[in-house]
C-alpha cells in the first residue's frame, strides 16, 4: 500500500504568460523543452493555451536533497536494540548542507528520484483542498520543469485553471487563495537516519514515528536532519512511479497546515517592500496557536524571475538564484553586540554588589530598562542593514511591529518572514520563545533564556538562541508600543 504525501508551497507568479514560462524553460536544467508548449498543452487540455479560458500560473512546488552513503552499513533485515531494521540501501543519510530542503512535513526527495519522477506532475489534476474528483478539476498541470541551483533541484510547474470556476481565479489573481499543494503517493520511505523502508504507517520506525525534524549527530560526528525519503532511484518494480514516487495532483488550499504559508507567499516575491495594508489584513487572521504539522518547506524559494512581458514583445531569460541567507552576518553581528551589552551588565552588577553600591531609588526597574535598551541596539543594527535585502527585511520587521494584532501574530510573522528569507527554524523555537514572552519581562537575561529551554524542553544551538533573542526582543518592543505600562515579570 502506498504511502500519500502533502506538502503546501508558494505561488511564485499567479499569473504568467506563455513567453514567461518559456522563461523559465530555457534556464530549466531539464524537462520536456524539447516538446512545444503548445502541442503538449493541447494533448493535455484538449485546446490550446488560450489565456481567455485559462489562468496559467507559475508555482515552485518541491525540492530535492542529495544523499550519502553511510560508512560500514550492514544491510537487511537486521537486529538494533530491540527492533528490527529493514534496510535495503545504504545511501539514507540526507548532507548536511540539503537540510534546507526537507519539507516541513519531514518528507524529502533524492536529486535522483526527483529527475526520475518529476515529469509525472504533466497532464495531472489541479483540485482544491485535494478533493480528488475529476469532475470537480478546476484544471491541469501541463508542464513541469528542473532547475539545478547546485545543493539542490526545484521543480517549477506550470498550472492552468478553468476560468469558468470563476471565484478561484478571482481569489487567486487577489492573492487571497496563493498557495498550492501538491500530492504524491510513494510506494515506501526510509529513514534517513536508521535507513528503515516502511511501505505503510504502520512500519514507520521510532525515529519518523517521534523525531521526524529532530538532529542527530552521525559516526562522524556531523549533524543530519531526520526526515522520510520518499522512494529510491534503485526501485523499479513500478513503471508508473520513477524510484517509486509519483507525482498526481496540485490543489489550491485556503488554510494551509502552517499560518506563515499565507503571508509568505506575500514576503517572498518582488522586490518592493510588503504594502502594510496587505500585511495587516493577513495577520489579522492569525491563529492563536501553531499545528504540528507545519508547511512544506520545499518551495521556500524567492526566485528572481520576470514573468512580465516587456513594452518590445520580447522577453529575458530569468536568471537562477539560490537560496541564502542574507541576513546571516548582520545577525551574527546583533547577536554579538546584544552578547555584549550583557555580559557588560553583568560585570557592572556583580562590582556594584561588591561594593555595596546603594540602589537609585529611582532606577527599580533597570535590568529591565537595560534589556529595553539593548532591544534598541537590535533594532539599530537591523535597521544598518548595507544590502538592499538586508533593508527590506529589517523594514518588513518594522511594519510587523506596527500592525500586529497579538504577540501570536507578531511571532507568527516574524516566522513567516524566516521562512522567506531562507531561515529553517524548528517551529518549537518560535513556539518556545512566544511562551517565554518578552526579554524585558525578565529580570536578567539567563532567567530569560531559562525560560525559553524550559518551555522547549531542550538546549538551543547558538542559531537557535539568535532567534529567540530576535523574537523576545521583538516582544518586548511590541509589549512597549502596545501597553506602555505594562511591568509584568515572569519568574525563570
Amino acid at each position: 500500500m502506498a504511502l500519500r504525501k502533502t506538502a503546501n508551497a508558494m505561488v511564485v507568479h499567479p499569473r504568467v504568460s506563455g513567453r514567461g514560462w518559456d522563461g523559465v524553460r530555457r534556464v530549466a536544467s531539464s524537462g520536456a523543452t524539447s516538446r512545444n508548449l503548445t502541442d503538449q498543452a493541447r494533448e493535455i487540455l484538449g485546446g490550446s493555451l488560450d489565456p481567455d479560458k485559462y489562468l496559467f500560473t507559475h508555482c515552485t512546488i518541491v525540492a530535492s536533497v542529495d544523499t550519502e552513503q553511510v560508512p560500514n552499513a550492514k544491510l537487511g533485515k537486521i537486529k538494533v536494540g530491540s527492533s528490527t531494521v529493514n534496510r535495503p540501501y545504504a545511501d539514507y543519510h540526507i548532507r548536511p548542507e540539503c537540510s534546507q530542503y526537507v519539507n516541513n512535513n519531514g518528507d524529502s526527495w533524492s536529486r535522483k528520484v526527483l529527475l526520475a519522477s518529476y515529469s509525472t506532475f504533466i497532464g495531472s489534476h489541479n483540485f482544491q483542498e485535494h478533493v480528488q474528483v475529476e469532475e470537480k478539476s478546476k484544471g491541469r498541470i501541463i508542464d513541469a520543469v528542473a532547475r539545478d541551483i547546485g545543493d539542490s533541484v526545484y521543480i517549477d510547474i506550470l498550472v492552468a485553471t478553468n476560468r469558468k470556476h470563476a471565484t478561484l481565479i478571482q481569489d487567486i489573481q487577489s492573492g487571497k487563495m496563493g498557495t498550492l499543494s501538491m500530492g504524491c503517493t510513494t510506494d515506501f520511505t526510509i529513514c534517513s537516519k536508521c535507513g528503515h523502508l516502511a511501505v505503510d504507517e504502520t512500519e514507520l520506525c521510532e525515529h519518523i514515528r517521534h523525531a521526524k525534524l529532530n538532529v542527530f549527530h552521525d559516526e562522524r560526528n556531523q549533524q543530519r536532519v531526520i526526515a522520510e525519503l520518499c522512494g529510491h532511484i534503485d526501485y523499479t518494480d513500478n513503471p508508473d512511479a520513477p524510484g517509486g514516487v509519483r507525482f498526481i495532483e496540485a490543489s489550491w488550499v485556503g488554510i494551509p497546515a502552517f499560518p506563515g504559508a499565507v503571508m509568505r507567499n506575500i514576503l517572498s516575491t518582488g522586490e518592493t517592500q510588503i504594502p502594510e495594508g496587505e500585511l495587516r489584513r493577513l495577520l489579522a487572521a492569525a491563529p492563536s496557536s501553531w499545528s504540528d504539522t507545519a508547511i512544506s518547506k520545499a518551495a521556500n524559494l524567492r526566485v528572481g524571475l520576470n514573468f512580465g512581458e516587456d513594452e518590445a514583445g520580447d522577453e529575458a531569460a530569468p536568471a537562477e538564484e539560490k537560496p541564502a541567507v542574507p541576513f546571516e552576518d548582520l545577525e551574527n553581528e546583533v547577536y554579538d553586540l546584544v552578547k555584549g551589552r550583557v555580559k557588560k551588565r553583568i560585570t557592572e552588577e556583580i562590582r556594584a554588589k561588591n561594593v555595596e553600591k546603594a540602589p537609585d531609588p529611582g532606577a527599580s526597574d533597570a535590568p529591565n530598562d537595560s534589556l529595553v535598551r539593548e532591544a534598541d541596539v537590535f533594532m539599530a543594527s537591523v535597521q544598518v542593514g548595507k544590502t538592499a535585502t538586508q533593508k527590506r527585511y529589517a523594514s518588513s520587521l518594522q511594519t510587523l511591529l506596527r500592525v500586529a494584532s497579538s504577540d501570536v501574530a507578531l511571532v507568527d510573522g516574524i516566522a513567516s518572514l524566516n521562512e522567506a528569507y531562507g531561515m529553517k527554524v524548528p517551529v518549537d523555537v518560535y513556539r518556545a520563545a512566544l511562551q517565554a514572552g518578552a526579554v524585558t519581562n525578565y529580570p536578567t537575561p539567563k532567567s530569560y533564556l531559562q525560560a525559553c529551554r524550559k518551555a522547549s524542553g531542550r538546549t538551543f544551538t547558538s542559531a537557535e538562541l539568535r532567534v529567540v533573542v530576535r523574537v523576545g526582543t521583538m516582544l518586548s518592543h511590541w509589549e512597549g508600543d502596545n501597553n506602555p505600562m505594562k511591568t509584568t515579570r515572569r519568574s525563570s
